[in-house]
Parts: structure tokens; C-alpha cells; sequence
């Protein structure tokens, strides 16, 4: 006679039931660690492509030694400001300008080098406070250290003849001459990365005061923005950009700050940094087409800066030929030219660099 234990059954089915949810649990468990390996993986990626990125871009001499010091949380200890002693930052200043020149690209034939866009980019980490001061391409002047006058468009041009590098300190010399400032750093940029960096970022949204129709600038094409919010793509902001025939350069340097703005938004969104693809994309635009004067650990500071300060207050200002424009428009050996009222910088030196107040 067999004897019969119903406890015994109950377990032997629970085992049959667990089994299978064991089962479950490790396949997902795999994936879970598979996808975090990605993640991890994909992030050591970026990073080392960020680095190369930001040293191909720098036309500083490279310096591994004193950027991995640069880098480090501990670079203001007594022991690492021995083994290197450790420069100011620039960032420990007040306020900080960086200079954004937007050039058509080497090998264009109607002046690949002349700056379309000369931009002050003016930060007061303190307060939280930006500045952009647009600084109009036919000012005429003195090129410093160069004998000669020219447009402040040829700058970049005239420096880049000396040689690598040299096209961003002339135009900082420059913009320094007409604006009283101290330009810390700079950055050029072309139509190609504009477009690339707009549509890496998945476009950008602008606001549109008036409606814009531009029909003689580029031949056989109308170009049409209507008031309001505009989602615009990388072509269409650089055509937005660039639009000048039907309005004037003082209008176009305001529809540049506002797409900046627009950059600015959407660059810092948690959608784009946490976006491996869109992040990826990005470093391609900048490393083909950006250059700038920062070393590697001074772009990483920046970089933190800018995410840090939450901007409080983005003041704008174009110098233009209306009354209190501070410009007059004249003829130089048949060239249009503009030139500051009463023939000196002064009031536009003191309106830079009392620009906050």
C-alpha cells in the first residue's frame, strides 16, 4: 500500500513553476548586463572620440602633459602646482569673450576666408549673464600690426597668409581694436559645419518677427519664412542666416544671434546629451569644419561653464547706420565702408564693455 503525502506534490509543482520564471529572470538579466556593457561601451567611445575631436580642432600646439594636469581635479594642489605650476584660468575671470567668425569655407570662389559673421560672445559667470555683440563685416579700420586698412572681413583672411592659426589672432586683434575688449578666445566656422551641427542636433526651433522673402540673392530660388516659431532644418537656418538682399547685413546679424540662441536651447537639451547618436554626429560637424584657438582642457572648462550657467538675462546688441547705431556708411577707393561716428571706437569701446549695466 502506498502512502500518500500531498505536501510532497505541492513542492515538486512549485519547482516545475519556478523553473521556467528562473529561466525568464536570467535571460533578462543577460540582457540587462548586455545592454549596460553597450552603454559603457558607447560612452568610453565618445569620449575618446570628444578628445581627438577637440585636439584636431585646436590650432595650439599640443600638449599632453599639461592638459592631463589641466584636467585634473586636483591641478590646484600644492604637489601638482609643483610639478607644473598652474596658469590663471581665464575662466576665473569676470567675464570671458569668445569671438565667433562664420566664414563660407576654404575653396569657395567668392571668398572663402572673408568673415560673413564677426560675434562677440560676452559671459558673466557671476551673474549668469550673456552678451552678444555682432560686429558689422564692413567696418573699416587699421589691421593691427599689418600696415595696411582693410575691411575687419579680411582679417581672418590676412592672418590665415601668415600661417596656420594666424587667421583667428588677427581677427581677435582686430575685434579687440574696434570694441575695447579683451577676446580670450575664438572660433571659426563654416557654412558646412552651420548646416551639419543644426541637423545633428535634430534642427532647431526660431522665432520669426516678420516674415522673410528673399528673391534676388540666390538665382532662381525664393526664399520664404512666415512669422512665428519656425522649426527650421540646417539648410533652412543657413539660408535664414545668410538672407541679406531684401533686408540689410544689420538685419541678417539678428536673425544670426536669434539662431544662435536657437542652437543654444536645443544643444542642451537632456534629449541631445543623452542621445549617443546625435552626440556622435555632432563631433563629426566640429572636427571637419571648427577650428579655435582653446586648447583641449580649456574647451572642456568651457564646456562645463556653459552647462553650469543657467543665464539669467541674453542681451543683444548690433551696431548699425541708424542714430544710435554709432556707425555711418562712406565710400573708400569706391568700397562701401562703415565707419564709427567721429571717426574714433570710443563709444562703441564704452558701449562693450558697459554692455551689462
Amino acid at each position: 500500500m502506498t502512502n500518500y503525502y500531498p505536501e510532497s506534490e505541492e513542492i515538486e509543482e512549485t519547482e516545475i513553476e519556478e523553473a521556467p520564471k528562473r529561466s525568464r529572470f536570467r535571460k533578462w538579466a543577460w540582457l540587462a548586463l548586455g545592454l549596460l556593457f553597450l552603454v559603457l561601451a558607447s560612452g568610453g567611445y565618445l569620449a575618446y572620440k570628444a578628445n581627438l575631436t577637440l585636439s584636431k580642432i585646436s590650432t595650439q600646439p599640443a600638449s599632453l602633459w599639461k592638459n592631463i594636469i589641466r584636467m585634473l581635479p586636483l591641478e590646484k594642489s600644492s604637489l601638482l602646482g609643483r610639478i607644473l605650476p598652474v596658469e590663471k584660468s581665464p575662466f576665473e575671470e569676470e567675464r570671458i569673450n569668445l569671438l565667433l567668425l562664420g566664414i563660407r569655407g576654404i575653396g569657395d570662389p567668392h571668398g572663402g576666408l572673408l568673415t560673413d559673421t564677426l560675434m562677440v560672445i560676452s559671459l558673466k559667470p557671476e551673474t549668469e549673464e550673456v552678451a552678444m555683440i555682432s560686429i558689422p563685416r564692413d567696418i573699416y579700420l587699421e589691421m593691427p600690426g599689418q600696415g595696411i586698412s582693410r575691411k575687419i572681413n579680411e582679417a581672418y583672411g590676412l592672418g590665415e597668409g601668415s600661417g596656420y592659426g594666424g587667421g583667428l589672432t588677427l581677427a581677435k586683434k582686430a575685434v579687440s581694436r574696434v570694441t575695447g575688449l579683451k577676446i580670450h578666445y575664438a572660433f571659426s566656422i563654416d557654412f558646412r559645419a552651420f548646416k551639419e551641427i543644426i541637423d545633428a542636433l535634430g534642427g532647431i526651433t526660431v522665432y520669426v518677427p516678420r516674415e522673410l522673402r528673399e528673391t534676388g540673392q540666390w538665382s532662381g530660388y525664393e526664399f520664404y519664412v512666415p512669422v512665428g516659431y519656425q522649426k527650421m532644418d540646417g539648410e533652412t537656418a543657413l539660408f535664414y542666416a545668410r538672407a541679406r538682399f531684401s533686408t540689410s547685413d544689420f538685419d541678417r546679424a539678428r536673425r544670426q544671434q536669434e539662431i544662435l540662441i536657437g542652437i543654444k536651447n536645443k544643444a542642451w537639451t537632456t534629449g541631445t546629451l543623452i542621445n549617443p547618436i546625435r552626440i556622435n554626429a555632432l563631433l563629426n560637424a566640429v572636427g571637419r569644419n571648427v577650428r579655435t584657438d582653446l586648447e583641449a582642457w580649456e574647451m572642456k572648462e568651457l564646456i562645463e561653464l556653459a552647462q553650469r550657467m543657467k543665464i539669467t538675462k541674453v542681451v543683444k546688441k548690433v551696431f548699425d547706420t541708424t542714430s544710435q547705431g554709432l556707425l555711418y556708411s562712406t565710400f573708400i577707393d569706391e568700397a562701401y565702408v562703415l565707419l564709427p561716428v567721429g571717426d574714433n571706437f570710443d563709444k562703441i569701446q564704452e558701449t562693450c564693455q558697459g554692455i551689462f549695466d
